[in-house]
């Protein structure tokens, strides 16, 4: 897709022009962004941005256009920018994003998708997104942003999410019907690679985005492509979690589509071979959480499409499924990844946690849960911790065992600063992950039941 060149000047363009998309933000990298915005009228537009809300600097797209892509540069890593955009006598309301940083080992990301038909299943999606604290700093869809691809459609879409989009990048994958008019899908888009598959760093995590529309067998182009990126990716020092999403599910247990063959047969075994850490896909209009051969399988298609309400039989691979709208959340934090589903009244589904087991090291002794200490004593299925609490709030902490599955929390409570004892019992010996939670942080530490 050929982009604008842009010149930076300080100045105000006083041409006339409505929104019909409101900003979004698009391909964010540790030095740019992409502002993109749709005119109902073809003018000219401006982008003030800057490290507060002064907004110091502005970059201006002369050409008078419907639809702008407007190029942020030279930005610095990991840091939080204010903008604003100005077209004719209309301004925007100020949005935010922050930029990753390869050194970034601590954020949340959300992955939702299948929101065509029901738009107020999807607004009612959104509006919870946009509640969570704190707020993802970049989204990923799973495909069937629409029902046929439309003009209208795709208007209708950014409508709805328009306060999601002004503050979190959005990187989508291709769905059965998006791809019934690729044109229209990849006009709105400004993404990284042939913008059909792609990949996305941010902080030490790799995200592969798939197209299940492009051959992929052994030795296509995209097979080839793919191999390279978990090979390159799996050997990068700083790379601790790779994540791969694309839109048809390997697995499920849905009766309204079977799991896709193809993916199985050729991208399942480089999952396993590379170690993927996820693999996020949607098509069925629920939520269905499968592990098979060690790897976690996330169907989140509850984004507004008319829901998949009939299942087979549990597989043995079946770990949870619900037919809800909702979205999924995911905390990273060096090694270890918290993910859950949410559904549109707040409450949490499904937590897992997963982990890079080459970057944790197991102790025998205290363990620190910032901003909480925590100081077990490990006897025989009893372990007694004493909490040093250095601001009040709500203190939820959760035991995991080293599936990632949850195994009992012990404490889900407000508690006031000072010290505090917990005791509780686990049956079986060996490796066991707490994370906690205290006011929105969140922390992790890994022990041992003796």
């Amino acid at each position: 897709m050929k982009r604008t060149i842009l010149t930076l000047i300080f100045s105000f363009l006083s041409l006339s022009a409505g929104f019909l998309k409101l900003p979004y933000l698009q391909n964010v990298t540790d030095s740019t962004i992409y502002v993109c915005w749709e005119g109902s009228d073809s003018v000219a537009g401006q982008v003030f941005f800057g490290l507060t809300p002064a907004k110091e600097q502005v970059v201006v797209d002369s050409n008078r256009t419907l639809r702008h892509e407007v190029l942020l540069s030279r930005l610095l890593p990991d840091t939080i920018y204010y903008y604003q955009v100005i077209a004719g006598i209309d301004t925007s309301p100020e949005g935010f994003f922050r930029t990753p940083a390869p050194a970034l080992n601590c954020f949340r990301f959300a992955v939702y998708g299948d929101n065509r038909t029901d738009s107020v299943a999807h607004q009612a999606v959104v509006d919870r997104m946009c509640q969570v604290s704190p707020l993802p700093v970049v989204l990923f869809n799973v495909g069937d942003l629409t029902a046929n691809s439309t003009a209208g459609e795709y208007l209708t879409f950014f409508n709805i999410a328009r306060n999601l989009l002004r503050f979190q990048p959005l990187f989508p994958v291709i769905g059965n019907h998006d791809n019934r008019n690729i044109g229209n899908y990849l006009l709105n888009f400004v993404l990284p690679g042939n913008e059909r598959y792609y990949s996305v760093l941010y902080g030490n995590c790799a995200f592969i985005i798939v197209d299940n529309y492009t051959d992929f067998s052994v030795g296509s182009e995209q097979y080839r492509w793919l191999e390279t990126e978990l090979i390159h990716y799996s050997t990068s020092p700083g790379i601790r979690h790779i994540f791969v999403i694309f839109h048809e599910p390997p697995y499920t247990t849905s009766l309204n589509h079977s799991g896709n063959q193809a993916v199985q047969e050729f991208l399942c075994p480089l999952f396993e071979q590379y170690q993927v850490r996820a693999v996020f896909c949607g098509h069925i209009h629920a939520y269905e959480h499968s592990l098979v051969n060690n790897i976690h399988y996330f169907t989140t298609g509850g984004g507004g499409a008319p829901l998949h309400t009939g299942w087979r039989d549990p597989e043995p691979w079946t770990v949870y499924r619900e037919a809800v709208y909702q979205f999924m959340l995911i905390d990273v934090s060096g090694d270890t990844v918290l993910l859950r589903g949410v559904r549109t009244d707040g409450s949490e589904f499904d937590s897992t946690l997963l982990f890079n087991l080459n970057g944790i090291e197991e102790q025998k002794g205290s363990v620190l849960i910032s901003p909480v200490s925590a100081f077990p004593v490990l006897t025989r299925g009893k372990i007694n911790i004493t909490f040093n609490i250095t601001q009040p709030g709500l203190v939820k902490l959760t035991i995991y065992d080293p599936a990632g599955k949850k195994v009992l929390t012990p404490v889900n409570k407000f508690l006031n600063t000072g010290v505090h004892n917990l005791h509780f019992e686990l049956n079986r010996r060996g490796s066991y992950f707490a994370i906690c939670h205290l006011n929105n942080r969140i922390s992790f530490s890994r022990f041992i039941r003796l």
